[in-house]
């Protein structure tokens, strides 16, 4: 009988260390292996929400504020429109200021074609188109 109480104190005694090293077995690391190549890139993901409106700004002058700039220089250059109520059965004439010359002019007819005008210098430039103009376009510039 000694015998058998023997091998239940010693059972218990065998099993213990046993499942220690079973249990323990797993948890330590062995050396680290080298790093693996990357991974292909995944599927994006789905788009998110927009985010919410943000609060409004502080609202901006008003323009009234700045004292008005100085006026700005007259154009050197304008241009004079006589239309078909001016132009008679001769054709149309017009003329640029004193101090003025005739910078361009242009002749047309009611039938889309241009005609060539005559051009008078003197004390005032003056500008012609012939028949049947029944429309004179004309730019004066300073001297």
């Amino acid at each position: 009988m000694k015998h058998v109480s023997n091998s239940r104190r010693l059972f218990p005694t065998l099993v213990v260390p046993c499942v220690a090293a079973i249990t323990l077995g797993g948890c330590f690391e062995g050396p680290k292996g080298d790093k693996g190549d990357p991974g292909a890139a995944g599927a994006a993901g789905p788009p998110g929400e927009p985010g919410k409106t943000g609060p409004a700004g502080i609202a901006g002058k008003d323009g009234r504020d700045g004292a008005p700039g100085p006026a700005g220089p007259g154009s050197p250059l304008y241009a004079k429109t006589v239309d078909a109520n001016a132009c008679g059965s001769i054709g149309c004439t017009s003329e640029c200021e004193a101090g003025e010359i005739i910078a361009s002019v242009m002749c047309l007819s009611s039938d889309g074609t241009t005609l060539q005008p005559g051009i008078h210098a003197g004390g005032v430039w003056t500008a012609s188109c012939p028949a049947p103009s029944s429309r004179m376009i004309l730019l004066c510039t300073k001297k």
